[in-house]
């Protein structure tokens, strides 16, 4: 294990979050999935005005961008709505092409704060994207020198922030007699699961990261995600670390997607539910995807660590009326009608 006092790489060249995020026991949640224990890891707790994981990634990402950001995402973004919220505050304005998912209070209320703190346009379908992210850049131009910045923000710059994370973590649970065995995260645009991988890498951690697919599997797979932690190591061999793949093992669970990106299933709601028992606020598009998953990996692990990525506060944010809104609302709708309910 590293040294408490040192990091291997600097420290983030801004501060976002509040870090440490906390690290919770759960036993009775831990009892009723059928395990011997369950820890939560709550960047859903990371402070700032918008909270969640993304933060670690835009203190890496945000100083070297320019004063127009260009990004694509979902109508209920998390990144797209962390990455404007906190651009916002230092001055950059953030232009995002999104695509039509499911509609759901939570898609109203990122899609809300994405709409307040940037612009942007709408595709009212996955075959309008292109034109979508066209009319963005253009629009992105106006404000000077634009910064491109992938869905989910999965760089190797912006890993660091998730290898910080592993680091973090590791020295948390230092010395646990009860030792974890596994890491369950979701895994859309594969940053958070590289980067704890690579994490427990550099720290020497023998774990699993069992990362739980909650988007299109030609995006989230196995190999993006191992592509993008060996491409962290480059970047971090530029800091002086020699770090090698270790012990520490990836774990790829797509049998929870359900019908697609967005798309509720019913073992997400009811583990939704049963997390709300202890005070944790699950999304249906990423949480509790990752979170039903728990109950099957308790087969072969019997102590895990959920890694708690959403800000649940986003949850109950009052939806601005927005022409963008309605808009956004009609072509989900038209797509899912079967979601009109919700």
């Amino acid at each position: 294990m590293l040294p408490r006092e040192r990091l291997p790489f600097p420290p983030s060249p801004v501060a976002l979050g509040d870090f440490p995020s906390p690290v919770e026991q759960h036993p009775a949640l831990a009892a009723a999935l059928g395990l011997e224990r369950l820890v939560v890891k709550r960047d859903d707790l990371c402070g700032s005005p918008f909270g969640g994981n993304k933060l670690r990634a835009l203190e890496w990402l945000l100083p070297a961008a320019g004063p127009a950001i260009l990004t694509m995402g979902g109508y209920g973004s998390t990144w797209c709505a962390a990455l404007a919220s906190a651009a916002a505050r230092r001055g950059q304005r953030v232009h995002a092409a999104l695509f039509p998912q499911p509609w759901s209070p939570s898609v109203s209320g990122l899609l809300s704060t994405t709409l307040a703190e940037g612009r942007v346009v709408l595709a009212p379908s996955r075959r309008g994207m292109p034109l979508a992210l066209a009319r963005a850049w253009l629009a992105a131009r106006q404000s000077g020198a634009v910064t491109w910045m992938p869905a989910g923000g999965a760089t190797p710059r912006a890993i660091l922030g998730s290898v910080s994370a592993g680091l973090e973590f590791a020295r948390q649970v230092e010395g646990d007699a009860a030792r974890l065995q596994a890491i369950v995260v979701p895994l859309g645009s594969g940053g958070t699961a590289a980067g704890l991988l690579v994490g427990a890498w550099v720290a020497g951690w023998e774990i699993e990261i069992c990362a739980v697919r909650v988007t299109d599997p030609w995006f989230a797979n196995r190999r993006r995600v191992l592509r993008l932690a060996m491409r962290t190591l480059r970047l971090l061999r530029g800091y002086g670390l020699d770090v090698r793949p270790g012990v520490a093992r990836l774990r790829v669970l797509g049998e929870f997607l359900g019908a697609g990106y967005g798309c509720p299933t019913e073992a997400g709601r009811r583990a939704a539910a049963l997390a709300a028992t202890s005070g944790i606020a699950l999304d249906l598009t990423y949480g509790a995807k990752a979170f039903a998953s728990l109950v099957s990996l308790g087969t072969s692990f019997r102590r895990l660590c959920f890694w708690h990525t959403f800000d649940g506060r986003l949850l109950s944010l009052p939806s601005a009326e927005h022409p963008a809104l309605r808009e956004a609302r009609a072509h989900a709708e038209s797509l899912w009608p079967q979601q009109k309910s919700i």
